[in-house]
This record gives structure tokens, C-alpha cells and sequence, in this order.
């Protein structure tokens, strides 16, 4: 399963992903919102984990353009500063899962694994 992680935490973005790699997963880390839709415009991705603090764009911003151009692309959304109406109004928009950082490795994980069972 090939998955983009954006979160503009470079260190948390690159740990995430190897983290992922080690699980399986083909995973590529973005730092911004503009590069995470022009990978996504280039590349096929299965899913994306996205942080909603993005220094470009707001990370819902980001969620709304995949979800118009790309309905298939699951999304999780990964983000330290959420709240729980954040998180709400992810899930309108077709957020797959929603977690606060830090999330559990082995929690997102499973939650990336039931979407690739369901696609």
C-alpha cells in the first residue's frame, strides 16, 4: 500500500515513514501542503496521513482538494493540535481515522491496514 505522510515536523514526518516502512507500507514524507497535492496530482497513492498545521495551507484545505480530485485516497488525519471539532469535521469530509499526536505506531497502522482491506 503506497502512502504519502505530510506534516511539515520534518523529523516526525521522516521517522513516521520509516516507521511505516518497516510495517510493509511504500511510504513517501512531504513537508507542505502544495507538495503533498502535487505528488498526489503525479503519483498514485493508496492513502494519505495528514497533519492539519501546515505552514502553506490548512491541512482541511488540503483534505478538501484530494477529496474533490481524488475520492479513492483514504486519508488519516495525524495532527498535535486538533480538536475534537477539528476532528469532527474531518470525519464529514471522509477522514478515514482521525488521531492526536503522538499516535501509536501499531494503532495506525491497523487503521491503514482495515483501509486496505476495504478498498
Amino acid at each position: 500500500m503506497k502512502i504519502l505522510v505530510v506534516d511539515d515536523e520534518q523529523k516526525l514526518a521522516r521517522v513516521l515513514a520509516e516507521r511505516l516502512k518497516l510495517r510493509g507500507f511504500d511510504v513517501t514524507p512531504v513537508f507542505d501542503g502544495a507538495s503533498a497535492l502535487a505528488r498526489l496530482h503525479g503519483e498514485h497513492f493508496d492513502g494519505v496521513v495528514l497533519d492539519l498545521r501546515l505552514p502553506d495551507m490548512d491541512g482541511i484545505q488540503v483534505m478538501q482538494q484530494i477529496r474533490e480530485k481524488m475520492p479513492d485516497v483514504k486519508i488519516v488525519i495525524l495532527s498535535g493540535h486538533a480538536t475534537e471539532h477539528d476532528f469532527k469535521t474531518c470525519r464529514q469530509l471522509g477522514a478515514a481515522a482521525c488521531f492526536h499526536k503522538p499516535a501509536k505506531i501499531t494503532e495506525l497502522a491497523k487503521a491503514l491496514t482495515d483501509f486496505q482491506k476495504q478498498a
